[in-house]
């Protein structure tokens, strides 16, 4: 329920309009000169203008408590402890004010108190209205109920792209989008059913991907920006779990290489650059107008005895999608710790990606944090106010390159949640939110993992019994080798 107050200004005259609602503030409580405790935690964080309602509760044990969120003559009264805000009050606030005060009253005993309000700043920038994800029990021991869901960020409607209770309980990952269009979209299964799956509006292709001239099938994906190419990563990969390592699983390669799929042709190529033997060559990503591939790249090691010595630096090679060939020489950006996940703003300007102390996969290493370089002049931006104590992981850019979504262990040091920060046009970030639920207990009582979240600028309209038919039913194309 929500209680109202509006100003309309008219000329010389401003009218306030009082809707009558049981709730209400109280009319006498004591000022208590410090913030509530509630989770999520967004006191002073920055939103988009079309982000969903910020519900949240108090923890506290407390009997009855009353949210105001006002600004620009709107108010909105929300009955608590937990706080359901109403979505249309809620837009009310985010179209018309920049600046919104959040005051808390509790009733303690049979008086009320009042917490300090804090401030949630709406930005003017949007965010893409759609982000997509895996959701994965996090032990990686079974494939059980996994699925690739996508969420309309403006409200918290979640729909299943597909899931692997329609394909043989298979494994499904790796997702991508060119240039964030949900009609042209990646992923792979694995196992029953293994097959790269292409998605071109409503038209689902299987792909057989393995050729005599790569390690393995295609892996880690990401789209040129035209459409046309995408970059994969080709390796051997083994897991282990540790009984007394702090990072409780590592997952590795004992060899790796680069190659560029052409979706028209069905051909694969590459260049000696990115699939030399005494080196490890992983995660692609193109740049923002297609013209280089960047790709992450570590000496060879003994694996999986040398696991710890392993070094991945951040490189560039020229790509000419013209005539579809690759640069003559390989240049180095970043070479500290172990730097994944490059992923470069949609405006050229910033490149962010994962580093750790070591290996390739820091989903599960404790010491994970995000760095960004100013692409402009190769500084280092900083990210303190995004990264935490755990595990900050992978990362995504929107379209406006002003938020970017990440995964961060931080609630518990067990599940990835996903986090949402604005960036401005010089790389300064804002204190992050969690992905919003109407449930402010959701993600306390959720057991699965959120993975690789993505930006998509609509929803995927691929029907998921279409690709569970083309899963089951379709032997897949063979690629080939490009000469």
């Amino acid at each position: 329920m929500i209680h109202r107050l509006k100003t309309i200004l008219l000329p010389a005259l401003a009218l306030c309009i009082t809707a009558a609602c049981s709730v209400k503030i109280p009319s006498s409580y004591t000022q208590v000169d410090e913030l509530p405790h509630i989770y999520p935690d967004i006191a002073k964080t920055t939103v988009p203008v079309n982000i969903a309602p910020l519900n949240f509760k108090l923890t506290d044990a407390v009997e009855k408590a009353v949210l105001s969120l006002e600004c620009e003559g709107i108010q909105v009264l929300v009955k608590g402890p937990s706080f359901d805000i109403p979505s249309d009050g809620w837009k009310d606030l985010t179209s018309l004010c920049r600046d919104i005060s959040a005051r808390v009253y509790v009733q303690d005993g049979k008086s009320w108190k009042a917490y300090s309000a804090f401030t949630i700043h709406v930005s003017p920038d949007p965010i893409d209205p759609y982000v997509t994800y895996r959701l994965i029990e996090p032990g990686y021991e079974t494939w059980n109920g996994i699925g690739l869901y996508q969420r309309c960020l403006e409200d918290f409607t979640q729909t299943a792209i597909i899931e692997n209770s329609k394909t043989g309980t298979n494994c499904m990952n790796c997702h991508s989008f060119a240039d964030r269009n949900p009609e042209k979209m990646v992923f792979h299964m694995r196992g029953q059913n293994g097959g790269t799956y292409i998605i071109d509006r409503d038209k689902v292709e299987k792909l057989n991907t393995k050729t005599p001239q790569t390690i393995s099938a295609l892996v880690y994906p990401q789209w040129h920006p035209d459409g046309r190419y995408i970059a994969f990563s080709v390796n051997d990969i083994s897991q282990v779990f540790h009984s007394t390592d702090r990072n409780r699983i590592e997952v590795y390669d004992s060899m790796s290489d680069v190659v560029i799929y052409d979706v028209e042709r069905h051909e694969v190529m590459s260049s000696p650059l990115l699939m030399s033997e005494d080196r490890f060559e992983t995660y692609p990503s193109f740049s923002h107008d297609g013209m280089k591939l960047y790709f992450c790249t570590s000496p060879a090691r003994q694996m999986p005895e040398e696991f710890k010595s392993v070094r991945y630096s951040i490189c560039s090679i020229d790509f000419d999608p013209e005539t579809a060939t690759l640069g003559a020489k390989v240049d180095t950006l970043y070479s500290h710790g172990s730097a994944v996940f490059p992923r470069v703003s949609p405006d050229g300007r910033f490149m962010m990606f994962t580093e750790t102390a070591y290996g390739c996969f820091p989903i599960w290493h404790k010491d994970a944090e995000l760095r960004m370089i100013d692409l402009s002049d190769g500084a280092i931006c900083d990210m303190s106010c995004i990264n935490s104590p755990d595990v900050d992981s992978y990362h995504s850019w929107s379209s406006s390159s002003r938020w970017v979504i990440f995964s961060s262990r931080r609630e518990d040091g067990l599940y990835t949640r996903l986090y949402i920060s604005h960036m401005d046009k010089d790389g300064n970030f804002t204190k992050p939110f969690m992905l919003p639920q109407r449930d402010p207990d959701f993600s306390i009582g959720f057991f699965k993992s959120f993975n690789i979240p993505e930006f998509t600028r609509g929803k995927v309209v691929a029907q998921e019994d279409a690709i569970a038919r083309c899963a089951v039913g379709d032997k897949g194309t063979d690629i080939r080798w490009k000469d």
